[in-house]
């Protein structure tokens, strides 16, 4: 076998999906996502086949098991038609295609595929979307066994069942992604306008500012849920540990979460550990696990509940922190237990009471306490009965640093001073509103909407800093700031991306270009405040 037979998922991630008929891979639709992603985790043959528009081909994909059965260069039979890569077997498979197609399963067993001698039992199951349309077809193939052909059929059942069932989760996911993200921009919308209206009222605009603060944090929030789930699924989140008391990250945890709970009228009982409890731990990152657990408590809490957070020490398994987080709403019925902590849960959980939500952030919470080593569980009566949540997080070991904290403080309440200040975007109001910012603390600024442009304004301005996007047409926020380091007048300058792009690659390439810092957009006001801080 040929190397090429290893590795089908890279094979895949790095096809040139444009030039065939699928298009580039990130504009399939979800449901072809989920049936590859399934396809290529099969430890069978296993493959899939989607229909294009305006073609009777139907280009397939495969997972490596399949790429053993066909030669030599799996890699050229990717995108291809199934007719092209088993001219032998085709005639046996058309007529299961057309019925597969069409809607209904198909199967034929001891079926010879590839070069070699082996003969399999195969199967077809349709590939439909949310509305039950059929726009493909998952292939299976298992060897010839007679005395395992009950086995062989409900191991191919299953595969189908979990196939379609995938396909409806991501379907209503994404659903319910476009609720949330319609949620805060309807308000934003008319906040906007009644901005434009009343702009004779300083009450009217407060108000509105308010609101429009609230409605962009939970937008934020939720987005960076997403991209954290992303991350810590590719294991490429980044997890920065030091030495902390635990009581300090409960704190900051839940002065976070408390205008929500406030919000549903709730009552907040906190208990902290009588001393310090040293972690060694990401601070910020646990502090997000315990506050997706107090806004899950209050989500799924009646107006007026309670909710109780403990914090203790368990010396049992060398010594651990523990946190639990109680209320007093609707609880887990016993068949949940087992899925509480699966992503996307939440869809079709009591849709009518909790307060928006994608159903990701226990998932996230049990992955984030998973990478501290520690542990995440859920106890409830039943349905109706309130819930508890408990996460328990190994002790530190080592001494605290003296002085952290002072230098810390020192470097806040440094003496300011202003800058010469670069920004570079071509979307013209992101430009302008972090100018604006700028502005409000007396540094000089100047701005450019294109890579051309900011060359010229850097050669003349000069500035201390530069923050620039990465997407922008034409050059590129990466080959603009190379070009800005190669300036020798430049040399000092602290270069900035702000941008919506923030993967662990994103970020290494920013480095690898010159980039000192990088930001996903929405910046807040304080980083930039802690940025400019600490160039003091």
């Amino acid at each position: 076998m040929s190397s090429d037979h290893r590795g089908m998922r890279a094979l895949v991630r790095n096809h040139d999906w444009a030039a065939t008929l699928l298009g580039d891979a990130a504009d399939w639709p979800p449901e072809l996502r989920v049936a590859v992603d399934l396809m290529l985790d099969a430890r069978h043959p296993a493959l899939v086949g989607w229909r294009t528009p305006g073609s009777d081909a139907m280009p397939v994909l495969f997972n490596d098991a399949y790429a053993s059965l066909l030669g030599e260069q799996p890699a050229q039979a990717l995108g291809q038609p199934l007719a092209a890569i088993l001219p032998a077997a085709w005639p046996h498979f058309a007529p299961l295609v057309d019925s597969v197609l069409a809607g209904t399963p198909a199967w034929l067993d001891d079926v010879l595929l590839g070069p070699g001698t082996h003969h399999f039992n195969t199967a077809f199951s349709p590939l439909r979307d949310a509305a039950g349309t059929v726009h493909g077809f998952f292939h299976t193939a298992l060897a010839s066994d007679a005395g395992e052909h009950g086995r062989v059929e409900a191991a191919l059942q299953r595969q189908a069942h979990e196939s379609a069932e995938a396909s409806r989760h991501r379907s209503e996911f994404l659903a319910v992604l476009a609720h949330e993200l319609r949620n805060p921009m309807a308000p934003i919308r008319t906040g906007l306008e009644i901005m434009r209206l009343r702009a004779d009222s300083p009450e009217t605009i407060e108000r509105v500012r308010e609101m429009l603060e609230r409605q962009t944090r939970q937008m934020t929030h939720l987005i960076d849920d997403l991209l954290d789930v992303a991350r810590v699924t590719s294991g490429k989140i980044d997890i920065r540990k030091q030495l902390v008391d635990l009581n300090r990250v409960v704190a900051s945890a839940v002065e976070t979460s408390t205008p929500m709970i406030q919000g549903a009228r709730h009552v907040l009982d906190v208990a902290m550990w009588g001393e310090p409890l040293l972690l060694d731990i990401d601070p910020t990152r646990v502090a997000q696990v315990i506050n997706n657990l107090l806004t899950n408590a209050a989500k799924y809490t009646p107006p007026g509940g309670s909710i109780r957070l403990t914090v203790h020490k368990d010396r049992s398994d060398g010594g651990q922190a523990v946190v639990a987080v109680t209320d007093s709403g609707v609880g887990i019925p016993p068949e949940h237990h087992d899925t509480i902590f699966e992503m996307f849960n939440q869809v079709g959980r009591n849709r009518g009471l909790a307060q928006g939500g994608l159903g990701i952030g226990l998932s996230l919470v049990r992955q984030l306490v998973a990478l501290h080593g520690g542990s995440v569980s859920a106890e409830s009566p039943g349905a109706g009965l309130g819930s508890t949540f408990t996460v328990r997080l190994p002790l530190g070991a080592r001494m605290a640093v003296a002085g952290d904290d002072t230098a810390r403080q020192d470097r806040r309440t440094a003496q300011r001073r202003t800058y010469r200040i670069l920004v570079v975007d071509d979307n013209t109001d992101a430009a302008e509103s972090l100018s604006l910012l700028l502005q409000l603390n007396s540094h000089e600024i100047r701005t450019a909407t294109n890579g051309r442009d900011a060359l010229v304004l850097a050669r003349e301005f000069v500035p201390d800093v530069a923050f620039l996007d990465i997407g922008m047409p034409g050059m590129t926020g990466f080959e603009l700031a190379t070009r800005l380091r190669a300036m020798p007048a430049l040399a000092r300058m602290t270069i900035v991306a702000v941008t919506g792009w923030g993967s662990e690659e994103d970020q290494a390439r920013s480095r690898e270009a010159g980039f000192d810092q990088h930001f996903t957009k929405p910046i807040a006001a304080e980083t930039v405040s802690r940025l400019l801080a600490a160039l003091d």
